[in-house]
């Protein structure tokens, strides 16, 4: 009998961690299907309406919204900040926010006036998205999202700068340094606002922070998993001219390349600030460079 009680004790305790393990395996692959239908629900949004640019990345501000509150259960801030008790901004909060938003009150008018609506609706989410922004920010440091913004930074606008730097010698045409550096600045001082209601909040914030919990093994690939779904989910939007299984192909890649890093930049903060910056950078990078061509 004495020798059973080890051996009874091993048993139950190897049959607990299966268990654990098959109900973490099924949690897993639950939130990789939510994932999924969160994407496809959006690409069949934007295919059915045939929607612009703007307007396919504006339908995702409710769709965000919809899924974080009734899908993961978690409060809008969390989407921002994780680990933050209350949404609120002190003095230099509302200051920094203000700041934000500057640029995209200016566009915004400027959309008004010209009775482009898509338009003045997106700058008015990089509006409110600075408020959001400015959170981020203060739940963190301005140096932490420094930090976190370098790696992702460091790959994409290298990337973009090297594959365009040669596409321009390669057709000869020069690049105008002062309107690629008026460009960088403008869409830098756009995009990052935006960023906080539109893509990478969906993208990093809800689902990367859905798919992969702490402690979950197999980052890369969720990482990658998700990176792919981001790259996907540009379908109903590209003006690729290519045969659908290249652009499907060049789609995945680059934003795998891309988003692999933005969500790494996530999980070790878990503030949007960085990966916000970085998206930001990267894609003002790209439009800086692409002048000419």
């Amino acid at each position: 009998m004495t020798d059973m009680t080890p051996f009874g004790s091993a048993q139950t305790a190897t049959t607990t961690d299966t268990t654990r393990r098959q109900g973490g395996d099924t949690s897993r692959r639950r939130r990789l299907v939510e994932a999924v239908a969160f994407v496809a629900v959006w690409m069949t949004i934007g295919y059915l309406f045939r929607l612009s640019a703007n307007g396919y990345l504006l339908l995702g501000v409710p769709l965000t919204a919809a899924f974080q509150l009734l899908v993961r259960r978690r409060p809008l801030r969390e989407l921002y900040a994780g680990g933050t008790s209350r949404f609120a901004l002190s003095r230099r909060g509302v200051v920094m926010a203000i700041v934000l938003a500057i640029v995209p009150t200016y566009y915004a008018v400027q959309a008004a006036a010209t009775g482009d609506w898509t338009l003045f609706a997106w700058n008015m989410a990089a509006v409110a998205g600075a408020v959001a922004a400015a959170f981020s920010l203060r739940a963190g440091t301005v140096l932490g999202a420094l930090r976190s913004a370098a790696v992702p930074i460091a790959i994409g606008a290298s990337g973009f700068a090297i594959v365009f730097f040669i596409v321009h010698v390669v057709t000869g045409t020069p690049l105008p340094v002062l309107a690629a550096l008026g460009a960088l600045a403008k869409y830098t001082a756009l995009y990052f606002p935006a960023t906080f209601l539109l893509e990478e909040v969906a993208f990093r914030g809800a689902l990367d922070a859905h798919v992969h919990h702490d402690g979950d093994s197999r980052g890369w690939q969720s990482a990658v998993f998700v990176s792919a779904l981001w790259g996907l989910w540009h379908l109903p939007v590209s003006s690729l001219n290519l045969p659908l299984p290249l652009v499907v192909a060049e789609l995945v890649v680059v934003h795998v390349l891309l988003g692999v890093p933005l969500s790494f930049a996530w999980r070790g903060s878990r503030n949007l600030a960085g990966p916000a910056l970085a998206h930001a950078v990267n894609d003002a990078v790209r439009n800086a460079v692409m002048i000419g061509l």
